[in-house]
């Protein structure tokens, strides 16, 4: 009886079947229209818009200043931040969504500016008003500095040339830095101090000083 009621109400189906109607290679028009996409948005994090990222972003970073080491030597003595240090308050910002990808999306979509910033300049920006400027400027315009204010020969220039490589993809610049990778390969840090006639620690210092400089928009 209840296969008879089913039949029943599906009749025009069972009809369409029977008639070879159904064809499942051909599609079923449900709009002559063209697609149109009518929004679409990007989420940060717990919220949507990009100014309400950017101040939640500044309000963790002013309410664990004194709680996160690593977020108050940023803001405060950035030259002595370690790889180690950067790397803990990395992965503390990533476990409350702040990544360097979400906040330059946020602040080319609030800014309408095509900035890519390191988090490192991102932190400055919001606790202590630091100019938001790119890595790469930022390094180029240390660099720079330094070179204004020595008489380096051709070979330091050289390995100036390879420290401003490093640097641009890289956020900590220190004595270790020579005893790793490519540098180690050149002789590390004992060959690399007497090309720059034993001053290296000066010249990193100096450097470093010209990194967290607020450089002017």
């Amino acid at each position: 009886e209840k296969a008879k009621e089913h039949i029943l109400r599906n009749k025009r189906l069972f009809e369409m079947l029977n008639e070879g109607g159904y064809n499942p290679s051909k599609p079923v028009v449900i709009s002559v229209k063209e697609d149109e996409l009518v929004y679409h948005t990007r989420g940060y994090g717990k919220v949507e818009k990009p100014e309400d990222y950017l101040v939640e972003f500044k309000n963790f970073i002013q309410n664990n200043l004194d709680k996160i080491a690593a977020l108050n030597i940023v803001c405060t003595r950035p030259k002595e931040l370690t790889r180690e240090a950067l790397k803990s308050l990395k992965l503390e910002l990533d476990r409350n969504a702040f990544t360097e990808i979400q906040l330059n999306s946020a602040w080319k979509e609030l800014k309408n500016e095509d900035i890519t910033a390191d988090i490192i300049t991102f932190i400055r920006q919001q606790a202590i008003g630091s100019p938001l400027i790119s890595h790469e400027e930022r390094i180029v315009n240390a660099v720079n500095k330094l070179k204004k204010n020595h008489n380096f020969s051709k070979m330091e220039l050289d390995w100036l040339g390879r420290i401003e490589t490093l640097l641009l993809h890289e956020s900590i610049l220190d004595k270790e830095t020579f005893d790793t990778g490519a540098f180690k390969t050149k002789g590390g840090y004992k060959v690399i101090n007497k090309i720059f006639r034993n001053k290296l620690d000066e010249i990193v210092s100096e450097l470093n000083d010209y990194l967290y400089e607020d450089w002017s928009a």
